[in-house]
């Protein structure tokens, strides 16, 4: 009898031990924690780089909010021409912006851009110094690192020249893209 005494006492400390670890790992379970996340976005004016027409733009340039669109150059005969002053890049901020800038669109046919030795965009800073250039012909072409300081306003040159003897009525279009840190 003292066997089965001493089984029965195992049996039932072993029965404890195992509903005591059942009731702590079924309470355990049920313990949650939460994190959370509260915000706002609003809407700012008057603040980060926004886009501003040069003294050269196109006719039909327009700038609706971050969008310059109907930027359309033309050069006549494989006469090289510039838009020296067409947009401008500007920081309305005290503080500096770090950009980058790509091409994110390139779609015109190789044999329209064939007809293009040259078709960048090349931007200056105020001291007239360029900072990039940018083939428009090539999707993916980029520039990164830059950074224009606070209440400064850059100034962006497309470059078109054309083969001697180009193709009446052939066109590059492209998109480019501005990405920028806005200020803290």
């Amino acid at each position: 009898m003292k066997v089965k005494n001493i089984r029965s006492r195992k049996a039932l400390k072993f029965l404890g031990l195992l509903i005591s670890a059942m009731v702590i790992a079924a309470v355990s379970a049920q313990v949650y924690s939460y994190m959370y996340i509260t915000g706002k976005g609003a809407v700012s004016t008057g603040t980060g780089l926004m886009w501003e027409e040069g003294d050269d733009a196109p006719a039909d340039t327009s700038i609706v909010g971050n969008t310059v669109s109907n930027v359309n150059m033309t050069v006549n005969d494989g006469t090289p021409s510039n838009y020296t002053d067409c947009l401008h890049i500007v920081n309305q901020d005290a503080v500096d912006h770090n950009f980058s800038l790509v091409v994110t669109s390139s779609p015109s046919p190789a044999g329209d851009k064939a007809n293009f030795t040259e078709f960048n965009l090349v931007l200056f800073d105020e001291s007239n110094v360029t900072q990039a250039v940018l083939d428009l012909k090539t999707q993916g072409s980029n520039a990164t690192g830059l950074t224009i300081p606070g209440n400064e306003t850059w100034r962006v040159l497309f470059e078109l020249v054309p083969v001697s003897s180009p193709t009446d009525g052939a066109t590059v279009d492209f998109e480019v893209e501005l990405t920028y840190e806005s200020a803290p």
